[in-house]
């Protein structure tokens, strides 16, 4: 594994490198989610094996995470997209790369589909919000415009809008008692991507939203998991 830096406007965004045996470049970008401990190292369990597999990959902490410098509110949506750019540009110059994003970083990777054109999107529990929520600074601001979303207004998220047209593969780990994500917006998932090479969908019985703490103490799903992804990004 390798540590890397890279400079985004005022702030230093915080990632790692994790090579393959042959010591390839990464060809999948993990995005966390949005909650106030997220980071990277929440997803490293996958990451090492999918490195095992054979599949390199990247990760990063969003300003306000982990090692990144910033803070959490105040920044939005529109800003993660923009970081992901930065760090995607720096990990993979000129490549392609996948995508693995949870809750809040499924918006993210949806958000990044006509940038980055992905073969491959493995969403763990996304999420997805309306338009006006993506310059909404996170913080009052931010949770107004989720207080205001009904169910009907998550047909017309962008985040939907760009999945209508993915053309790769798409794998969807969901949480049966998942009690975070909307049915509306899980919904959506599941039926929008039309264009899509393949769609599966795994869902664990007995998970709840933070599947990235549930799963590595349950190692048959886990496996499940893993193979899943595997498949999908190869």
């Amino acid at each position: 594994m390798t540590d890397f830096s890279v400079a985004h406007g005022p702030h230093t965004l915080r990632g790692s490198i994790l090579p393959n045996a042959l010591g390839e470049p990464p060809r999948v970008l993990a995005l966390h989610g949005g909650g106030v401990q997220a980071s990277r190292r929440g997803i490293r369990y996958l990451l090492d094996g999918l490195v095992h597999g054979g599949v390199p990959c990247a990760s990063f902490d969003f300003c306000g995470h982990g090692e990144s410098g910033g803070q959490l509110e105040g920044s939005s949506l529109a800003h993660r997209v923009a970081q992901a750019r930065t760090v995607a540009e720096r990990v993979a110059p000129g490549r392609p790369l996948s995508l693995i994003a949870s809750s809040m970083g499924g918006h993210i990777a949806c958000a990044l589909i006509p940038v980055l054109n992905p073969s491959a999107l493995v969403l763990f529990c996304p999420a997805a919000y309306v338009a006006e929520a993506e310059d909404a600074p996170f913080g009052p601001r931010f949770q107004g415009v989720l207080r205001a979303t009904r169910d009907e207004d998550y047909a017309a998220s962008p985040a939907f809008a760009a999945l209508d047209r993915f053309e790769g593969r798409l794998l969807l780990v969901l949480g049966g008692e998942d009690a975070v994500i909307p049915a509306a917006v899980l919904a959506q998932y599941t039926q929008r991507a039309r264009r899509a090479k393949s769609v599966e969908v795994l869902r664990l019985a007995g998970a709840g939203h933070k599947l990235h703490e549930w799963l590595p103490a349950h190692p048959r799903d886990h496996a499940r998991v893993l193979e899943a992804a595997l498949r999908t990004l190869a």
